[in-house]
């Protein structure tokens, strides 16, 4: 894996993207931060893979780090297992000074990075992904939070990380399905920036799948520079940064419906993408082309386009989501490739996106 950084930049704050060898975390780590006592957090999959090599890292460094564990997938995302980290990491007789390093996917880089914002009123985070969507999407930008029954991600903060440290080969022991989990949120992205990285995936569909390392890098790196620069430019979504949420308000109402756990969430968002990029064109918005190469896209990858499950849930489902404002919703809505416009909406008014998605129509 060749090596290098990004930089998320936050005005006068900034903190670094670093693409290397895991055995060069502490290291890594070292040139920003004395080592010291130090806390990983992983779950118990990705612990068994990564844990003994994460924690002989840090220690050749000098660092001195203790191993906690947090259950494994979205259903770990609660308030209960959040305030029991939070209990686990004051047991460890932690200061201000303690970072918390963050191992695993999406689901223990929210839960710990949520945990590390309130110990204390913020101990030192540093986000290790171990899954393709945490790479591109949930380890930049700060974004941390658990669920509630009333709805995903209700209850968190905005929380930078002092350092994402990215080692794609990692991903060669990720099943299939968190691959696709993560092509989801690539798509996301490419929808977003448009070409030529959306041309670019197009073509690289093919080597994706066979989990080309060279393809992978390049699809990681370039969709930690989108969302860098997008972070940068709007650190706590009171603007441009919203666009992010392409795709997420139908997502969300999926996950939401079907039971969290019960559909990953880059294929639901991918799903939301192509909801309301269909809800766009019903309405003379969006273009017919957009949508063909959006569709076509999706379906490369595997990925599917409508979940057995109910649109009136759905609908219900949109109106707790956490980008309601006065009764309105925030959505990115896709114009076409690299054309994103906000519009606040009445949830009622996604009725037809609910019933793509849902297959009732």
């Amino acid at each position: 894996m060749s090596q290098g950084q990004q930089w998320v930049e936050l005005g006068d704050r900034r903190y670094p993207i670093v693409f290397d060898r895991l055995d060069q975390l502490g290291t890594t780590m070292g040139q920003y931060r004395a080592p010291g006592p130090c806390i990983v957090v992983s779950n118990p999959v990705v612990g068994e893979l990564y844990a003994d090599a994460c924690l002989q890292a840090l220690a050749q460094a000098g660092w001195e780090p203790k191993l906690l564990f947090v259950p494994d997938g979205e259903q770990a995302k609660t308030i209960e297992h959040w305030s029991d980290l939070v209990s686990a990491m004051i047991g460890q007789s932690v200061d201000r000074k303690t970072p918390i390093f963050a191992l695993g996917g999406g689901v223990t880089g929210d839960l710990v990075g949520f945990a590390a914002a309130v110990t204390l009123r913020g101990l030192p985070l540093v986000q290790v992904p171990t899954t393709l969507l945490s790479m591109v999407d949930s380890s930049v930008g700060g974004k941390t939070a658990v669920n509630t029954p009333a709805g995903k991600n209700l209850v968190g903060a905005f929380y930078q990380p002092e350092l994402v440290f990215v080692d794609v080969e990692v991903l060669d022991t990720l099943s299939d399905d968190e691959m696709l989990c993560g092509f989801g949120e690539v798509i996301k992205h490419a929808v977003i920036a448009g070409d030529p990285f959306f041309s670019r995936l197009e073509c690289l569909v093919s080597a994706l799948l066979r989990r080309e390392r060279a393809a992978l890098e390049e699809v990681v790196r370039a969709c930690c520079a989108i969302k860098a620069d997008i972070v940068s430019q709007d650190e706590r979504e009171s603007g441009r940064r919203a666009v992010l949420n392409l795709g997420h308000s139908i997502g969300h109402a999926i996950e939401q419906t079907l039971g969290y756990g019960k559909i990953r969430h880059g294929e639901a968002v991918a799903m939301g993408v192509w909801a309301e990029a269909k809800w766009a064109h019903a309405h003379g918005i969006c273009d017919e082309s957009t949508v063909s190469r959006l569709e076509d896209l999706i379906l490369a990858f595997g990925l599917r386009l409508r979940v057995k499950c109910s649109k009136n849930d759905l609908v219900e489902a949109l109106f707790k989501d956490k980008k309601m404002s006065r009764a309105k919703l925030l959505l990115p809505v896709p114009v076409g490739i690299g054309e994103i416009r906000l519009d606040l909406i009445d949830p009622s008014e996604l009725r037809l996106a609910a019933e793509f998605v849902s297959g009732e129509i």
